[in-house]
C-alpha cells in the first residue's frame, strides 16, 4: 500500500493541473474574496459623494450639511433629471419658501432622491436625511424652548444596547469567509486528483493493470484515497496561510477580527488543522465515490461538482447565527460544523465538546462513506473499463 501511496502522489504533483487547483486557484480566488470584504468593510471617509439641490436653496442646503466634508453640494435647475442623468449621486428638494414655513410653525415637505438600488447613493441619501434630522430636533428643541417646556419631557426614558458578545463585524465576517473559502478551496483542489485516480485509471484502461498487482484492491482503495486526503489537506491549509497572510499584512479592517493573544492564537491554528483534515477526508471519501462511480474522468467531473458545490449551502444557514444560538446538532451536522466551529474559533471560543463533535461527525461519515466506496470497488463492474 506504501507504494501505491508514493506512486499517487508523485503522479498527482507531477500533474500541472494539480498544482495550479492546489495552489494557485485558491490563491487568486481568496485573495480576490480577502480583498472584496476588506474594501466592504473601509470607511466611506475618503469617498465624495456628489448630491445636487435646487438652485435657489443652494446656500441653505450647503449650511446645513457643512458638517459633512465629503457631500460636493452642487445647485441645478431640475434635481430629478440631473439624478436620472448619472450627474449625481442624490439629491434634495427643498421648497423655495421653506424657512419661512417652517417660522410660521408649518410642515413643508422636503423630498430626498436617490436609488436605494445603489450603495453609494443610498449612503448619500441618508447622509441626507441625517443632516435634516438633526435640523428637525434642533427647531423642535427650539419651540421648546420658547414654549417655557424642558426638552427632557419628551425622552421619558433611554434605551442603551448592550453587546453581549465581544467582537465586532469584521470578526463575524472572517467568521463566515474563512470556512467558506476552506471548503470551495478544498472541493476544488481535491476534484481533479479525485476523478482521475479512478475514474482515469478506467479511462486509460491502467486499471485492470493494478489490479494485477500483489496489492489487494482495499490497499489499493486505501492508497489512492490517502492521497486524495493529503492533496485536499494541503489545499486547506494552503489556503488558509494565504488568507491568514493577506488579513494581517495587507488589511486593516479584516486585521482587527484576528486580534488573539498568543496561546490562544496557537491552539486556534492547531484546531483549525485538525478540522481542515477531518473536512478533507470527508470530501476525499465522497469525490472518491463519484470517482468510482463514473466510467471517465468527465463523468467523474460532472458528479462531483454538486458534491462540491452543496458544501456553500450550511454557510446560508449558518451566516445568521449568534454564537449563543448555536446548539448540539449544529457541531454534529458534518459541513455545517466546518462554519460553526470556525465561528467560534474566531470569536475566540475553545468548546472541546463541540470541537470534539466536529471532528468525530466528520471522520465517522469519511469513514462510512470510505467503506460504501470500498464495496463498489470490491466489485468489477464498477471498476474496470467497460470499453
Amino acid at each position: 500500500m506504501l507504494n501505491i501511496l508514493k506512486k499517487e502522489l508523485k503522479d498527482s504533483f507531477r500533474d500541472r493541473r494539480t498544482l495550479l487547483l492546489t495552489v494557485l486557484l485558491p490563491l487568486v480566488l481568496m485573495s480576490a474574496l480577502v480583498f472584496f470584504y476588506e474594501n466592504l468593510l473601509t470607511s466611506d471617509e475618503d469617498e465624495t459623494y456628489g448630491i445636487v439641490v435646487n438652485e435657489e436653496q443652494l446656500e441653505f442646503a450647503k449650511q446645513l450639511l457643512t458638517s459633512y466634508d465629503n457631500m460636493e453640494v452642487t445647485g441645478v435647475a431640475n434635481v430629478e433629471e440631473t439624478i436620472a442623468n448619472g450627474d449625481a449621486l442624490a439629491g434634495v428638494i427643498i421648497p423655495s419658501d421653506f424657512e419661512q414655513q417652517i417660522t410660521n410653525e408649518n410642515t413643508p415637505t422636503i423630498q430626498v432622491l436617490g436609488d436605494s438600488y445603489s450603495q453609494k447613493s443610498a449612503l448619500a441619501a441618508s447622509y441626507i436625511e441625517s443632516a435634516f434630522g438633526q435640523y428637525n430636533q434642533q427647531i423642535v428643541a427650539e419651540r421648546l424652548q420658547q414654549n417655557n417646556i424642558e426638552s427632557e419631557l419628551l425622552t421619558p426614558f433611554i434605551i442603551e444596547q448592550v453587546q453581549t458578545v465581544e467582537g465586532d463585524s469584521s470578526m463575524m465576517l472572517i467568521a463566515f469567509l474563512v470556512p467558506l473559502m476552506l471548503s470551495v478551496a478544498v472541493g476544488v483542489g481535491v476534484g481533479p486528483s479525485a476523478s482521475d485516480l479512478v475514474a482515469g485509471e478506467k479511462e486509460r484502461r491502467t486499471m485492470e493493470a493494478l489490479l494485477m498487482t500483489p496489492v489487494n484492491r482495499s490497499a489499493l482503495l486505501l492508497g489512492k484515497w490517502i492521497t486524495m486526503v493529503i492533496i485536499a489537506s494541503l489545499t486547506g491549509i494552503i489556503t488558509l496561510l494565504i488568507v491568514t497572510v493577506e488579513i494581517i499584512f495587507f488589511t486593516e479592517k479584516l486585521k482587527e477580527g484576528l486580534a488573539f493573544e498568543n496561546n490562544e492564537a496557537i491552539w486556534i491554528a492547531v484546531v483549525a488543522l485538525l478540522v481542515i483534515i477531518a473536512f478533507a477526508a470527508l470530501m476525499a471519501s465522497a469525490l472518491m465515490v463519484t470517482s468510482i462511480l463514473a466510467k471517465t474522468v468527465k463523468e467523474s467531473q460532472s458528479y462531483g461538482t454538486p458534491v462540491t458545490m452543496i458544501v456553500m449551502l450550511p454557510a446560508l444557514l449558518t451566516s445568521s447565527l449568534g454564537l449563543n444560538e448555536l446548539s448540539t446538532i449544529h457541531f454534529v451536522v458534518p459541513l455545517m460544523n466546518l462554519f460553526t466551529i470556525f465561528k467560534e474559533l474566531f470569536f475566540g471560543v475553545l468548546n472541546v465538546e463541540h470541537i470534539l463533535l466536529t471532528l468525530s461527525s466528520n471522520i465517522l461519515l469519511a469513514i462510512i462513506i470510505f467503506f460504501i466506496g470500498r464495496i463498489l470497488f470490491m466489485k468489477d463492474r464498477w471498476i474496470l473499463s467497460n470499453k
